[in-house]
């Protein structure tokens, strides 16, 4: 059982190894990522506004349109009032003039307004274009550099995964697959000695029969707090580690 507990010990300094490598895989492309995102984001952003300012764009050459139909009907309605003949037809005449400058005056408020809708979005479309090409430098920039980064992180980890598969040999499956899991949870600690009947990962003390069970080491246990794999420290190991 020893050499099954050296191996752990090993396999541990493996994983944590992995690990490392596996987060940095994560982190790497992380900030790249993010400038992607704003990327894209200041693209929909770019692409919103031309749309709008296409509709409005329309708007206002409709508004335009409507415009000089209500000027040519307000010169018709001005022709016909040296004609009038009655009272009546002058109010009806002069009714419908008004009507047609009440709405002159609306359609020439919504083409002011419209304009300006459009002279804002062609600020907006023209800060994010410049920012949207800043970035996009920025991505063409980074992109090489974080892919080589990835690269040689990726063989580092094709290294560990091999020495893992190497020191694993022989080692059941199950335990393998629990060892790593404590690690992984453990803070890199997943195998700890019962030192002075006290589990040395999380300082439980435990009890006397379940310390002898470790000691025989005919099976693997796991310490009932923290579930990490224990061996048995003996005294006299500390007493020579002091005098080599």
């Amino acid at each position: 059982m020893e050499e099954v507990f050296d191996k752990l010990k090993e396999l541990q300094d493996v994983l944590l190894k992995e690990f490392d490598v596996e987060t940095e895989l994560e982190e790497i492309p992380k900030e790249l990522n993010a400038i992607k995102w704003k990327f894209q984001r200041i693209e929909r952003t770019i692409k919103e506004n031309e749309n709008k300012k296409e509709h409005l764009n329309n708007r206002v050459r409709e508004l335009k349109k409507e415009k000089e139909e209500y000027k040519q009907n307000k010169e018709k309605y001005e022709s016909q009032i040296p004609l009038i003949k009655t009272q009546r037809e002058y109010e009806a005449i002069t009714n419908e003039i008004a009507q047609v400058d009440e709405r002159l005056e609306i359609v020439g408020e919504e083409g002011q307004n419209a304009a300006r809708e459009i002279e804002d979005i062609n600020r907006i479309i023209e800060e994010n274009t410049g920012l949207h090409a800043e970035l996009e430098e920025s991505i063409g920039s980074q992109d090489k550099e974080v892919q080589k980064q990835l690269n040689e992180r990726q063989k580092e980890l094709k290294k560990f995964l091999k020495e893992k598969e190497k020191i694993s040999t022989g080692l059941d499956e199950e335990t393998i697959y629990k060892f790593e899991k404590i690690v992984r949870k453990k803070e890199g600690i997943g195998i700890v000695s019962i030192k002075n009947d006290v589990c040395m990962g999380c300082n439980i003390i435990l009890p006397p029969q379940f310390i002898n069970d470790v000691r025989r080491e005919e099976t693997i246990i796991f310490c009932p707090n923290c579930s990490r794999i224990l061996y048995y420290f003996e005294e006299h190991q500390e007493d020579e580690e002091l005098l080599v």
